[in-house]
């Protein structure tokens, strides 16, 4: 196996920049608050590592098995990031918002179902029946990502809930990953892995590199308190509430008499 150096040094850059974003999540304790997420990450350190240890001093066997199951491993813990970041929106104050659960898992079930009809659908153009099994879990697999999260995003606006700083940012990371990779993997089932295979592959690359550093600023930055009311605004208001008073007292007051 051999791999071009400006692979080599956008898989040096990526390992560098998911440890800076592990440093992140455990020196500024964000991993309490989103410990699949965190999870997720130092599996990608893992993965990175065990994946160059086994490209150096591996066989191509080796390595095509320890790819293909951490890429099951690391799609298990990509739906359960995405149920986090819903708890984290649907659940502002620990318990699920009236009818958040029932609607985003109505919306999750049907992103599903399409995902996978219009992944069973397509004929990738691969040289052998495998490679098109392949590459149809692989278009599923993006597919479920995006519509999971678009189920999220969908029941929080129906229901008109703020997000956080912190989820916003994750979220806004994972999107643009997600809209790339859903681009690529739909790129190659349709055109085929010879079709700018290399160039595609090394934009979503970069691209999971730019949220990676994305997500460790975000993170290393504190949370924005929540905006509160200004004294002066509370002066007014108390204010206001005073001189209003006495008159919705007399018109309760005439409401009794009636």
């Amino acid at each position: 196996m051999q791999l071009s150096r400006s692979a080599q040094m956008l898989w040096a850059a990526g390992c560098a920049e998911l440890v800076a974003l592990l440093i992140v999540l455990l020196v500024r304790r964000r991993w309490k608050a989103f410990p699949v997420f965190a999870g997720w990450i130092g599996f990608q350190v893992l993965r990175e590592v065990l994946l160059y240890c086994v490209y150096r001093y591996g066989s191509s066997t080796a390595y095509a098995a320890t790819y293909w199951s951490a890429v099951v491993i690391d799609l298990g813990m990509q739906i359960a990031i995405v149920f986090e970041l819903a708890a984290s929106v649907l659940k502002p104050t620990g318990t699920w918002i009236r009818d958040a659960r029932k609607m985003f898992l109505v919306l999750a079930a049907v992103g599903t179902l399409v995902a996978a009809a219009a992944a069973y659908g397509v004929n990738p153009v691969m040289p052998s029946t495998l490679d098109n099994w392949i590459e149809k879990g692989l278009l599923f697999a993006a597919m479920l990502n995006a519509q999971l999260f678009l189920a999220m995003a969908l029941a929080s606006t129906r229901l008109g809930l703020a997000w956080r700083h912190h989820v916003m940012g994750i979220a806004t990371g994972w999107t643009l990953w997600a809209v790339v990779g859903l681009f690529v993997e739909a790129a190659s089932s349709y055109f085929g892995a010879n079709w700018h295979g290399l160039v595609l592959d090394q934009i979503r690359i970069i691209v999971y590199q730019a949220a990676t550093i994305y997500w460790a600023v975000n993170l290393w930055l504190p949370e924005p308190q929540r905006r509160t009311l200004s004294p002066d605004m509370q002066s007014y208001l108390s204010g206001l509430q005073h001189h209003l008073k006495p008159g919705v007292q007399g018109v309760s007051n005439l409401d009794r008499r009636d």
